[in-house]
């Protein structure tokens, strides 16, 4: 009999915050074609030889940061290890957590699914922890960790999930988890919904394949808010986290913060769709330095919302996911 088995996966971190680990992190991270798409060889020379020799210690200085605000650990590994034990236990089925960049090859994860399930006739139900689907999230974790290699020879037959940003119970824990930092009935309150910015290339890629990441940004952004009784004039998009050269989705973060100020607002909400659990964009970017400088610009108040793993009803929505895979 065929054994199911939970796969959650996400972009993952770096072991620890020292420079090796983290270098050995980006090279992972930044060699993938579905993140830098140029051809192979060029992207390895820019890669190895510039982006992460320049990098690196930055990158580990603002790793360490965030080990120090996190009790010491990586938040995402930390939350994500939780999480998968959660929806085991409320499936009754093996679950693994399978960071997309972590180092391992498709061989051992192959083995570890294996090890876990105590045979090799197993079918594979991967999660990308990504509610919205693009080539550089969604895109990448697919191919890698679809048809993973069995021992014995031979693949895993895989089944994925589907972009799920729209879907009912993942937009009602969001809106709980807003409505639960704030008081709704401000109304001189506006809410800022960003996510992890992505180059105008992939979004044109993902277009030319039936994907549109910006809208499905704006989708969950509008049910959200909507659910929450938010008006459409005190509700804004943003992006964050854009890296290097080249266009990328517009409006930044920063360039939302400093409009709203510069018209009067004094109070915002910010939340982030994109991510599930704590980590380097939300802890570092959005709690501590979007806050700053919304405040330093003149704002008074920026309440920012943590990621749905704060909420205790998240491994119930994944596992609820897990389900419809079934």
């Amino acid at each position: 009999m065929t054994q199911q088995i939970i796969l959650l996966t996400n972009t993952g971190s770096p072991r620890t915050a020292n420079e090796e680990d983290v270098r050995r992190y980006l090279l992972e991270f930044l060699t993938d074609g579905d993140i830098i798409s140029i051809p192979y060889p060029l992207r390895q020379l820019l890669v190895r030889g510039i982006i992460v020799p320049r990098r690196v210690r930055y990158s580990a200085s603002r790793y360490r940061r965030l080990v120090a605000l996190s009790d010491g650990v990586m938040p995402l590994t930390t939350e994500m290890q939780r999480l998968t034990a959660l929806v085991a236990q409320l499936t009754q089925l093996p679950a693994l957590y399978a960071p997309r960049y972590a180092q391992t090859s498709r061989a051992e994860w192959g083995e570890h699914i294996a090890q876990l399930a105590g045979t090799d006739d197993v079918e594979v139900l991967l999660l990308p922890l990504f509610p919205q689907y693009t080539r550089s999230n969604t895109g990448s974790a697919t191919t890698y960790f679809s048809d993973l290699p069995k021992p014995s020879g031979g693949s895993y037959k895989t089944t994925v999930l589907t972009p799920w940003g729209t879907n009912q119970l993942y937009i009602r824990r969001l809106t709980e988890l807003v409505a639960s930092r704030v008081d709704i009935s401000d109304d001189s309150c506006h809410y800022v919904g960003t996510y992890h910015s992505i180059p105008e290339s992939h979004r044109r890629y993902d277009q030319a394949h039936s994907w549109d990441y910006r809208a499905q940004c704006v989708a969950t952004l509008e049910a959200v808010t909507g659910r929450l009784g938010v008006p459409e004039e005190r509700v804004h998009l943003a992006f964050h986290s854009a890296m290097g050269h080249g266009r990328w989705l517009q409006p930044s973060l920063t360039t939302v913060l400093q409009e709203l100020v510069a018209q009067g607002v004094r109070r915002v909400v910010l939340f982030s769709p994109s991510f599930v659990a704590e980590c380097l964009e939300t802890k570092l970017d959005l709690e501590l330095e979007a806050r700053s400088l919304f405040v330093e610009a003149g704002g008074e108040e920026l309440v920012y919302t943590p990621c749905l793993s704060a909420h205790p009803g998240t491994a119930e929505l994944i596992a609820s996911l897990v389900e419809s895979l079934r």
